[in-house]
This record gives C-alpha cells, structure tokens and sequence, in this order.
C-alpha cells in the first residue's frame, strides 16, 4: 500500500469498496481481492485505484494471508 492514500481512498467510498477487498484476520493487512474485474463501473476508476494503492491479497477459509498461514501451520 503506498503510504496512508489507499487508507482515504477506502474511507471516501467505503460501501464501493468493500466488496472488493481483503483483510487479514490476523495481520489486518489489506489488498484487492485477487478475482477482481478489470472495471467495476463501467467507465469509473474504482479497480484501477484499487490497484494502484494496493496488492492482490488471497485468504484462505480462515481469512489468513498466505504468510499468517505459513506461520500457523508451523506452529501445529
């Protein structure tokens, strides 16, 4: 995430965006959901700045990143 931009971005459309993101239930970190689409409104920049101020993040069932899962399954 690039500084606190993505952080506003996220609290200026708050119910646009949720949809398309992840959190970590362990690390808080955040990123776009990885199936994300290209466009979400037709000609809007919503998925592009997404991108921009974020990572893919993948959850598993859990809702853990994949190095909180690592770190999970090294402690069983």
């Amino acid at each position: 995430m690039k500084g606190n931009e993505g952080e506003e971005y996220l609290q200026m459309y708050p119910t646009r965006t949720a949809r398309w993101m992840n959190q970590c239930v362990a690390c808080q970190r955040k990123g776009y959901k990885p199936d994300m689409p290209d466009e979400i409104y037709p000609g809007g920049a919503l998925a592009a700045n997404l991108r921009r101020y974020f990572e893919p993040l993948e959850l598993d069932g859990a809702g853990l990143c994949e190095q909180c899962r690592d770190v999970v399954q090294q402690w069983k």
